[in-house]
């Protein structure tokens, strides 16, 4: 679930950086569930080996940690892809669940 909701993330928000989509996540994600830095960073290499994600530069101003650029990440249109497919199968299910009658 995480590697969907980063990549739902960075698909709204276009090319950003990874502290920008953490703050992002924080605010739409369940308690509890938005990724550590190093998990972030793990989901999201496996997001570029998928072709999912392009780094697409940095930043001109650079971050807090000492002013070194931060890189923006963006997704692809295969990324676009895997995420409304992700959506889509989470929808047929909880469609399914919420019709279900199981008492």
């Amino acid at each position: 679930m995480t590697l969907f909701q980063i990549l739902a993330v960075l698909s709204e928000l276009g090319p950003i950086d990874a502290s920008a989509a953490l703050e992002r996540m924080e605010g739409v994600v369940p308690v509890g569930e938005v990724p550590s830095l190093p998990a972030f960073y793990r989901h999201l290499n496996r997001a570029i080996e998928a072709g999912w994600v392009v780094i697409e530069g940095t930043d001109e101003v650079g971050d807090e940690r000492g002013g070194r650029p931060a890189r923006l990440f963006r997704v692809t249109p295969e990324g676009r892809a895997a995420v409304r497919q992700r959506a889509i199968e989470i929808e047929s299910v909880t469609r399914w669940v919420l019709r279900s009658d199981r008492g």
